[in-house]
């Protein structure tokens, strides 16, 4: 059921994946073919024979609700006017290790406790076009258990995919917005992930830009009489992450 639902995923996402990845390739500037054939050092040459790799990364994500609206809202918040009960997405920061275990040549499991930063926005627009934004900082403690598939090693280079899920425990909350349409979130969120990336091998350590997408399955919703509860009846997350990973 689970993997079925990833192999969904990431056909629903193919042409962001691919452009995740063409995108990657550019930030870490491969060096062209001619120079690639001239590299004759193979970079930490007994990594693979490891069974367990450490290390931690530093990333970047943009996050947001997705939001499923209530019947409430269709009759009578919603207009064709304008009225309506939207989320952003905006910048947050994350920080976390890393505990990778070896199943085969190909595929390994990955561990990766720490903490994340978010900011989400639901912003509720009436006909007028004026805007009632309320403002989620949230801190999350977070346990990814992802399984990460590898094509063969060429040289100093490695593409690979990561698939799993996230648990994650609201730690931190911080809201500011319109009391009038102001929506309590619940505080633990359970998420499906998927992405892609590059291992990069260098003298020392090795180092993994990465694109990840993360889809929460849990209803953040929590019960209440305020415009934003009675607008809506699912609340999830959305987030879109670039990690950089260094590893021994």
């Amino acid at each position: 059921m689970a993997s079925s639902y990833l192999w969904h995923q990431f056909y629903l996402r193919r042409h962001q994946i691919t452009g995740g990845l063409l995108a990657l390739l550019f930030l870490i500037g491969f060096q062209p073919v001619q120079a690639q054939q001239k590299i004759k050092k193979i970079n930490l040459s007994n990594h693979d024979a490891k069974s367990m790799h450490y290390g931690f990364h530093l990333s970047l994500n943009v996050a947001k609700f997705k939001l499923e609206h209530s019947q409430y809202y269709v009759d009578s918040v919603y207009k064709p006017d304008g009225s309506t009960i939207f989320s952003k997405g905006t910048p947050g920061f994350n920080i976390d290790f890393v505990l990778n275990k070896k199943i085969t040549d190909y595929v390994d499991l990955r561990f990766l406790p720490g903490v994340g930063f978010y900011s989400r926005t639901l912003t509720f627009k009436n006909a007028e076009g004026d805007e009632s934004t309320q403002e989620f900082g949230i801190t999350a403690a977070e346990f990814p258990l992802l399984f990460k598939f590898k094509s063969e090693r060429r040289k100093n280079v490695r593409l690979y995919v990561v698939g799993g899920a996230k648990a994650a425990v609201n730690v931190g909350n911080k809201k500011r917005g319109d009391a009038a349409t102001a929506l309590e979130i619940n505080a633990n969120d359970f998420a499906v992930e998927y992405g892609v990336g590059v291992d990069l091998f260098y003298p020392f350590f090795k180092f993994a830009p990465e694109i990840r997408f993360s889809n929460g399955l849990t209803n953040l919703r929590a019960p209440g009489r305020n415009l934003g509860a009675r607008s809506l009846d699912r609340v999830t997350t959305n987030t879109v992450t670039l990690y950089l990973f260094f590893e021994n």
